[in-house]
């Protein structure tokens, strides 16, 4: 019988939290998508109202508060949870990882909420871009706390010859993976509700039109107006939305390359294999959905999916560089048998 203990309570509340600001997430990408993000132009009240007695028949009148309010008091419950976790972790655990990142995870829900009333108040798309680069921030913090409360850390697998590769591999992928979801938060918010370039893998039916000749740019303007009922776009949009696409295949092909890398030796443990080919699957998924969020004309149903599978595809990778850097250190399991590491790290 195994002697590695099973996952704590803790842990659990951890975990917990990271799926609560996953659907928090999903709820802001909906917010954003639908551009109702100033549905409600008051702040921490609604409508005059306290937030948490807003009467329910004013806040279903219209589906644009009922996103944006929603997405409040969805965003006031993470933070209860969080601050939860921490009084938690702080009151069972004397490990200074754990305490460390619970307290940052505390320090940014804070900071989150109050940028987010600020973004309101100050009627700022540049606030409401930091407010979508810093959810992904705080994802990664509380998904690091729950791997440090899981029993992966206490009983980290032995690394082999290639784990420091494989850990400056994936932190150095996901740094891109993130630098595309602060591209894809910026094509949100700077340009709301629309694309700038509405085909793929072709540029409004060429390979690269001079868009940024202004005879083109108006007659690509004049298409919008014409045939998609859109507003304009502009040049530097679109070379934002070239960017963000052009990276968003080559962090997929990075990462498949990768993974395809690092599973071939025979050393590499089980865990990784699991981890990277999950990675891998999220990327190849995430390419489809952006493809199909332009042929689709920037459905909000499917914009959303995007931006969550991007959010997984961050902390994902994230965790499995975090998780190698622990399989590297030197660790001693206080209190633990020489029988029960060994057990563990058979595992």
């Amino acid at each position: 019988m195994s002697s590695i203990p099973r996952p704590t309570p803790v842990y659990r509340a951890a975990c917990f939290l990271v799926g609560s600001i996953l659907v928090l997430i999903t709820l802001g990408g909906q917010v954003t998508t639908r551009v109702a993000g100033m549905a409600v132009p008051d702040w921490p009240g609604t409508f005059g109202h306290n937030m948490f007695l807003f009467p329910w028949s004013q806040m279903t009148a219209c589906a644009q508060v009922f996103l944006e309010h929603s997405h409040r008091l969805v965003a006031s419950g993470v933070g209860l949870i969080t601050l939860a976790v921490m009084a938690w972790v702080w009151s069972t655990s004397r490990d200074l990882w754990a305490r460390g990142l619970a307290l940052a995870a505390a320090l940014l829900v804070v900071s989150q909420g109050i940028l987010g009333g600020q973004r309101v108040l100050q009627v700022s798309w540049v606030l409401g871009l930091m407010h979508a680069c810093l959810a992904q921030i705080f994802l990664v913090v509380a998904g690091s706390l729950a791997l440090v409360l899981s029993r992966f850390w206490s009983h980290p697998v032995r690394s082999d010859d290639l784990s420091k590769a494989r850990m400056r591999m994936v932190w150095a992928l996901t740094a891109v993976v993130f630098l595309q979801a602060i591209l894809g938060a910026f094509l949100r918010h700077e340009g709301p509700g629309y694309l700038s370039i509405p085909d793929f893998p072709k540029i409004y039916g060429q390979w690269l039109p001079a868009f940024w000749q202004t005879d083109v740019l108006k007659g690509i303007n004049d298409y919008r107006a014409t045939e998609l009922h859109w507003p304009a776009t502009t040049a530097s949009l679109m070379v934002w939305q070239i960017l963000h696409r052009t990276l968003g295949i080559l962090a997929a092909l990075g990462i498949l390359a990768g993974a395809v890398w690092s599973v071939g030796p025979s050393s590499t443990p089980f865990w990784w294999r699991r981890g990277v080919m999950a990675w891998a699957a999220l990327a190849g998924t995430q390419v489809f959905l952006g493809i199909l969020t332009i042929w689709s004309g920037r459905r909000p149903e499917i914009a959303t999916l995007h931006v969550l599978i991007g959010a997984g595809l961050t902390l994902t990778g994230w965790l499995l560089g975090f998780a190698s850097w622990r399989s590297v250190q030197n660790f001693r399991v206080p209190g633990a048998s020489h029988a029960s590491v060994a057990s563990a790290l058979r595992k």
